[in-house]
């Protein structure tokens, strides 16, 4: 009998757009305010209080996060970053 272990591979693909990896090297920083942790509900990618504040940057059209990525749409393209690491 031969056992195989289950694997969950990462979308190429997400809401219709192309999803790219990120190098692990490359990280990005964003400042969260009291109002998006309170506004926010960190079960919720889309509302996820470091999704509310990423899509206050520059250049980012809309953001999802959760323990394990994070997604960061520009143009027509979805970004993945690595799992969010809390600074203080």
């Amino acid at each position: 009998m031969i056992a195989y272990g289950s694997c969950v591979m990462p979308k190429i693909e997400f809401d219709g757009l192309p999803v790219i990896e990120v190098p692990e090297s490359e990280e990005i920083t964003v400042a969260v305010k009291p109002e998006d942790l309170q506004e926010g509900d960190e079960a919720n990618p889309e509302q996820h209080p470091i999704a509310i504040a990423l899509r206050r940057e520059r250049g980012i059209d809309d953001a999802r996060v959760s323990k394990r990525e994070v997604l960061i749409r520009r143009g027509e393209k979805w970004f993945r970053y690595g799992a969010p690491k809390r600074k203080s």
